[in-house]
């Protein structure tokens, strides 16, 4: 994300409710402003310029990991069914599922992942 920064709109701020853009440094030009609503944080600017500005190979590798666990977890119901029991005992306990978790689970069924835990994290759907 070189040659851009997030600011806050004048135009498309008001006195309680603050909104960014993001600017092109060198020519102090709007490079995306939200369809002309601006971003309620700089940092769902600095995220959704990112995502907008990726190369589509990453894209496409991002998208193929994706489906990738996703088709895994449908493979593996008993399992996504243990972590799901997991998670809402640790809510319970106002904890979150980590990564050493999952692999105590996988462990205890006896599978191995084709791909990280970090990435069986982000993409299986709850």
């Amino acid at each position: 994300m070189t040659g851009v920064r997030v600011v806050a709109s004048a135009a498309l701020s008001s006195s309680f409710d603050k909104r960014y853009v993001v600017v092109d440094e060198a020519t102090g030009e709007i490079v995306d402003d939200a369809q002309g609503y601006g971003y309620k944080s700089a940092q769902n600017a600095h995220r959704a310029h990112a995502y907008k500005s990726m190369p589509p190979k990453k894209k496409r590798q991002r998208d193929a990991a994706k489906r990738q666990a996703q088709r895994w977890c449908a493979q593996h119901p008993e399992f996504m069914q243990h972590v799901e029991q997991s998670m809402f005992y640790a809510m319970k306990d106002g904890q979150n599922v980590t990564e050493a978790d999952v692999r105590a689970i996988l462990a205890e069924h006896g599978l191995e992942l084709p791909f990280s835990v970090k990435d069986l994290m982000r993409h299986w759907n709850w």
